[in-house]
C-alpha cells in the first residue's frame, strides 16, 4: 500500500506505548475499559459531591459518565457543582460520549437543551466535509490519483491508526472505513507543530500549542503549552473555527488544528466533545487553563439555570 513513515513507537518504549498500538475495540476489551471507566467515574462523583450542599448547582452526563481525566473534572470542583446521575434532575445535562457517534436511541433520551446534543458525528470524514463548508477548502485527496505522500486515517476516533503512505493507490485497494488526506507540512524546526482550539459558549477561549519530535506525525512524546487564542489564530481564522463548531454542533469541546507551512492555511482535522486534561501540560499552567474553562463553563451553567426557572 506504500511506504509508511513515522507510524509507531511500539518496541521503543514502555509496555503502555505498545498497548496503545492495539486498535479498538480490542484494546478496550483487553483492558476491561468499560468497567474501569464506570468505577473511576463513580468514585470521582462521590469525591466531588462529598462536601457540597444538596442545593448546589448540578450537572449530569449521558450516555457516559464523567471521568476524572476529563477537563470538566478539573472545572466542577472549582465551581462547586454537583454531578448528578442521569436521568436525575440537574440544572444542565451534557451529551457525553467518547466514541465517534452517539446512538440515536441515546440522543432521544437527552433533553432538547442538552449541551452538545447536536454533536453526534465526529468521524474524520464528517469533520473534513464540514470544515470544507466552513473554510471553503478541504484536506481530502483522491487516493487513486494523488501523487506523493498522503495520510490514511480511520474514520473512527482514538484508534491510533494514522499512517503516511505514497500515492496513488489502486482503486481495488482503497477502503471506505478510512479517510485519505494531504500530508500537511507543519514542522517547526525538528518538531511537528499543531494546535488545539478550546470552544465554549460560542467562543474560542484558549488554545494549546503542541509539538512532537519529527517524524512522529501521530503518536509519540508530546509537549503542550496554553496560549491566548488571538496569538495563535487570526480574527478570520477564529470566525472559521467557530463556524465549523456551529456546523458540527460543538458547544463545548476542542478542535485539533494544523497549519500548512507553505500556504499558511489552517485545517481543522479533529473535533472532540469530551476534552481531557492534556497529559503533557505542565501542572504550573493548571490554574490559568482551568480558570478560563471554569469561567466559560460557569457562564453556560448560569444561563441553563436561568432558563430552567
Amino acid at each position: 500500500m506504500g511506504v509508511e513513515e513515522g507510524m509507531s513507537v511500539a518496541g521503543r518504549g514502555s509496555v503502555r506505548r505498545m498497548f496503545d498500538q492495539i486498535p479498538d475495540p480490542y484494546r478496550g476489551w483487553i483492558g476491561a475499559r468499560r468497567s474501569r471507566r464506570w468505577l473511576r467515574a463513580v468514585r470521582f462523583a462521590w469525591k466531588n459531591n462529598a462536601a457540597l450542599p444538596a442545593n448546589a448547582p448540578s450537572v449530569s452526563f449521558y450516555p457516559m459518565r464523567l471521568e476524572p481525566t476529563a477537563a470538566l473534572a478539573h472545572v466542577l470542583p472549582r465551581l462547586g457543582v454537583r454531578v448528578v446521575p442521569f436521568p436525575g434532575r440537574a440544572d444542565l445535562t451534557v451529551a457525553w460520549h467518547t466514541g465517534t457517534w452517539i446512538d440515536p436511541r441515546d440522543v432521544r433520551r437527552l433533553p432538547e437543551d442538552a449541551l452538545n446534543r447536536r454533536c453526534l458525528d465526529i468521524s474524520k470524514g464528517t469533520v473534513d466535509e464540514l470544515w470544507s463548508q466552513a473554510a471553503g477548502y478541504s484536506i481530502t485527496v483522491d487516493p487513486r490519483t494523488w501523487r506523493g505522500r498522503m495520510v490514511v486515517k480511520p474514520q473512527v476516533n482514538a484508534v491510533r491508526g494514522g499512517r503516511v503512505v505514497k500515492g496513488p493507490i489502486a482503486a481495488s485497494r482503497t477502503r471506505p472505513d478510512v479517510v485519505y488526506e494531504r500530508l500537511i507540512d507543519s514542522r517547526d524546526g525538528a518538531r511537528i507543530h499543531s494546535t488545539r482550539a478550546m470552544v465554549a459558549g460560542g467562543e474560542i477561549i484558549l488554545a494549546y500549542d503542541r509539538w512532537r519530535p519529527f517524524p512522529h506525525w501521530f503518536v509519540g512524546p508530546e509537549e503542550t503549552r496554553p496560549a491566548p487564542a488571538g496569538e495563535v489564530y487570526s480574527a478570520g481564522e477564529i470566525v472559521t473555527l467557530l463556524r465549523f463548531a456551529e456546523l458540527i454542533g460543538l458547544e463545548f469541546g476542542e478542535i485539533d488544528v494544523i497549519r500548512d507551512n507553505e500556504s499558511g492555511l489552517i485545517y481543522g482535522v479533529d473535533a472532540n466533545r469530551t476534552p481531557v486534561r492534556p497529559r503533557s501540560l505542565p501542572t504550573q499552567y493548571d490554574d490559568a487553563v482551568f480558570g478560563l474553562l471554569s469561567d466559560a463553563f460557569g457562564r453556560i451553567l448560569a444561563n441553563a439555570r436561568s432558563l430552567s426557572r
